[in-house]
Order: structure tokens, then C-alpha cells, then sequence
């Protein structure tokens, strides 16, 4: 799938190449902020990466200066613009049900079968740290600026961030971000376990992020994504269920043409040609 856009105005647009899908939030004038239409747009973006054969990987990353900004605060967005309106019953029910179809889309992001690498620069706040955190793996460049500034805005972060940061960067790193809605440097991010590692411009971070992509393309994508399913599963159950599945989950795949590729190509020393079957 080459040059795909999820919708007409390119808000989110998805491609692939050599087995990398990439979905590219695509409003660098706005900092690539996020309003309900981008949400849909990037709901039809994973779509298309999830259902797309000749893609293994998919990198999450933003055009321009910022990966994201957050919300959008502006008034053409619809939801910050019904904060201006009288509170009253059938307002809090649409924003309800908003919010939860926001975190669906959340939630499809960090389900999807193939791993996803987050590609972070510039700015990644309240409602893009949350999508960050939807990835499997996270990266970024020297001068990232990070933040769940909800609390200081009045509301609270609702799409995800208070659920998965923990998981990731443990309870009292997280409720921190949380309570005190403060920026911090990727240096702090680094050293709380938030991005797997910092890169000095975005260059080097683009030319990384493609060569950890390459690399996890490279192999055999049903053992790939057998595993993220399995890491998934066990963050939902016990220990005993998840030994359980992983078991299940391990058979299903064994025997496979690719396992014999990769044993062979171990044995000559040599590349393996993985088709997933």
C-alpha cells in the first residue's frame, strides 16, 4: 500500500515500504494537535496498517517540528468548543460517549497485531503522550518536551494515559506526571523507562527509528507478532492463564515454512527470505 491518505484532507495518512507501514499525523501548522476529526482520521489510518499484508512494523510519528501537542485547543474543535456552552445533562452524555470512542481508537493502536514504534520530536503532550504510550516501543530526539498538562487545565487525562503509564513507567513516576501536569526533557524521560532511547537531532532519530523497523521487519513475522500477542494477553490475566495461552499461542505457529527459513539461514550464515507462512 504506497501513499495511501486516511481521509481527503491527509489529517493522518498512512504508507508502506520494504514491509514498514508508517501512520504520520499530518498537521505540522497545528503541531499535529488532535481534534475529533484527526481521531477518525487516524482510526481509518491503523485500519488500513492492520489490514495491510505487506506490512510488519508500523512507526507512529508526526510531521514537521512536533510529533503531537495534545488536544487542539482551538475553537473549530468541537469538543473544546462545548466546553463554552452551559453545562447540562445531554452535554456530559455526547462528551461521554466521545471520550469513549476516543480510547477505543487508543485501545485499536495498542492492539494491533504488528509491533509499533513510536517516532517522538519536538512536542509530545496530554492527549500525544497518551497515543505514544498506545506503541509498543517509544523513541525520540534530544529535545522532546513530555507532559500530561491536563491538571493544569482543570480536566483530567481520560484517553489512556493514567491506565498505561504506570505499566510503564511505574506508579509514583506516573502519578507525578499526572498530578503536577509539568514538562520534563527526554533525558527524564529516558531515565524513567518512558523511550527506550534519545537521539541527538531528528535525523539520526528518523534514520534509527527505520533501522529498528528494518530490523524487526526482517523477521519472522508470524513469531513476531505471536509474541506481541502474548505480551498483550498477559497484561490482562494471571500468570497461570497467560503461561496457558502463551503455550497455545507458540503451537499454533510451529511447524512453519519460516521456522525451517530461519534455521537454514542460521545454519549458512546468511539473511532469511520470511514470507509469514
Amino acid at each position: 500500500m504506497e501513499n495511501q491518505s486516511s481521509n481527503s484532507k491527509n489529517a493522518v495518512t498512512y504508507d508502506t515500504k520494504d514491509f514498514i507501514g508508517t501512520i504520520t499525523l499530518n498537521r505540522p501548522e497545528k503541531r499535529n494537535a488532535l481534534n475529533p476529526h484527526v481521531w477518525e482520521a487516524l482510526d481509518r489510518a491503523i485500519s488500513m496498517a492492520e489490514q495491510d499484508p505487506d506490512a510488519r512494523v508500523i512507526m507512529v510519528r508526526g510531521k514537521g517540528k512536533s510529533f503531537c501537542a495534545g488536544l487542539d485547543l482551538s475553537p473549530e474543535n468541537e469538543i473544546f468548543a462545548s466546553f463554552n456552552k452551559p453545562p447540562d445533562a445531554s452535554q456530559k452524555i455526547w462528551f461521554f460517549k466521545e471520550v469513549r470512542k476516543i480510547q477505543d481508537i487508543h485501545t485499536r493502536l495498542e492492539r494491533i497485531s504488528k509491533p509499533t514504534i513510536a517516532v517522538i520530536q519536538g512536542h509530545c503532550l496530554g492527549a500525544g503522550l497518551e497515543l505514544a504510550l498506545c506503541c509498543d516501543i517509544r523513541i525520540c530526539e534530544n529535545g522532546t518536551s513530555f507532559a500530561l498538562p491536563e491538571a493544569k487545565l482543570g480536566i483530567i487525562t481520560d484517553v489512556g494515559g493514567l491506565q498505561r503509564l504506570p505499566g510503564v513507567v511505574g506508579k509514583g513516576h506516573a502519578r507525578e506526571i499526572a498530578f503536577r501536569g509539568n514538562r520534563f526533557d527526554a533525558s527524564r524521560a529516558q531515565r524513567i523507562q518512558l523511550v527506550n532511547d534519545v537521539y541527538d537531532d531528528p535525523e539520526t532519530l528518523y534514520k534509527k527509528a527505520m533501522e529498528m523497523a528494518a530490523e524487526i521487519a526482517g523477521n519472522p513475522p508470524l513469531a513476531v507478532q505471536g509474541a506481541k500477542e502474548v505480551m498483550c494477553f498477559d497484561e490482562d490475566v494471571g500468570l497461570e492463564e497467560s503461561l496457558h495461552y502463551n503455550a497455545a499461542r507458540s503451537s499454533m505457529i510451529i511447524p512453519s515454512e519460516d521456522l525451517f527459513e530461519a534455521v537454514s539461514a542460521y545454519l549458512q550464515k546468511r539473511k532469511g527470505n520470511f514470507k509469514g507462512a
